[in-house]
């Protein structure tokens, strides 16, 4: 953690890659200053790197949380050949990263004993107790047991929350992250938000010393399992890429802001991103069928507009005043365009309009 200018100590962000190859890592870790891999795939990528001496800036989510528990192990099996779990903690520590993670199970709200039986896990090397916790820990009935265990067991921790959308979507989960800050805050301990979205950048100013922050809604949070009817609404959804927009600070559908067309994109799609920059073009152009979506060119327009927001705000003599400064203006610039040009945009996320 670092001290900014207005005294305020902040984390660092970074980025959060679920499969990617190792150009991948190099371009994001340059544009991010970090990358957070995942699972085996990324083990896989870490030895790479490490062969070629370039492991910098590089670390590891075990994400055995994503497994079913018949696959806890997260090893291929013969049937009738037992196989011992793999060592998550040895594997890291043999490669050197800065920070050593277990390798973490999804622990539903409520059960104490899940997450008493993580956090008192006894490990050969320091390590950082991964924490996949359903978002109803965040919930009132649960949040004053959460933050009684990890006071009780004084470790460092890496959160990650678990839903079918927005694990943090209202004021009261706000505040309940806002507290398990305050807990890393109070104690002095390391406190680490992966696979979260732009959450992270108030979290990084309020006491989280890592956001690893995700580009696909897959990375941005621990998915669970849709209803029928929410993955019939998601699939007609998805049909239309989802675009990061700077001047909202979060993400819209392309088809979404193409309904902003006659009115020349509403001061809502422009974008000074690189690539933008260079096409000539602003966010309208990723409104096509679904056969010809630049599915490239929206990742490329993602990881470069949210690395230049990141470091802008960052780079500011005050963060948090910076960071509130684009909330409002993000928030009401949208319910502006939604309500007098009635285009549906998505509601601004409770994080920009109800962290403080």
């Amino acid at each position: 953690m670092v001290a900014g200018d207005a005294g305020v100590s902040v984390g660092r962000t970074r980025a959060y890659l679920g499969q990617c190859r190792v150009d991948d890592v190099r371009r994001c870790r340059e544009r991010f200053g970090g990358v957070t891999l995942q699972g085996l795939a990324g083990l896989k990528i870490a030895r790479q790197l490490a062969r070629t001496g370039d492991l910098d800036g590089v670390d590891l989510d075990p994400a055995v949380y994503r497994n079913r528990p018949a696959k806890a192990s997260n090893q291929l099996t013969l049937p009738g050949i037992e196989c011992a779990p793999f060592d998550w903690i040895m594997a890291q520590a043999d490669l050197g990263l800065p920070v050593i993670r277990t390798a973490g199970t999804r622990i539903r709200a409520g059960r104490i004993d899940e997450l008493k039986a993580e956090l008192s896990q006894e490990c050969p090397v320091d390590v950082t107790v991964v924490l996949a916790l359903d978002t109803g820990w965040l919930g009132r009935r649960h949040i004053d047991s959460l933050e009684e265990e990890l006071r009780a067991a004084d470790r460092d921790v890496s959160v990650l929350l678990a839903a079918p959308f927005n694990p943090v979507d209202s004021q009261r989960k706000i505040e309940a992250l806002r507290r398990v800050l305050r807990w890393a805050g109070d104690t002095g301990r390391t406190l680490e938000l992966l696979r979260t979205d732009l959450t992270g950048l108030p979290a990084v100013l309020e006491g989280a010393a890592v956001a690893a922050i995700g580009f696909s809604t897959s990375t941005r949070h621990v998915g669970v399992p849709f209803a029928a009817r929410q993955r019939d609404a998601f699939n007609r959804r998805r049909r239309s890429p989802l675009v990061f927009v700077p001047r909202l600070l979060h993400w819209q559908r392309a088809n979404v802001l193409g309904n902003l067309a006659p009115w020349d994109g509403a001061g809502v799609t422009h974008c000074d991103c690189p690539v933008c920059t260079g096409s000539g073009r602003d966010l309208l152009r990723f409104d096509t069928p679904p056969d010809d979506t630049p599915v490239d060119e929206v990742r490329e327009h993602d990881e470069l507009a949210l690395a230049g927001v990141i470091r802008q705000i960052m780079a500011a003599d005050d963060p948090a005043a910076e960071l509130k400064f684009r909330r409002v203006n993000a928030v009401h610039r949208a319910r502006s365009v939604a309500s007098s040009l009635e285009v549906a945009l998505d509601e601004p996320p409770a994080w920009l309009d109800s962290w403080d």
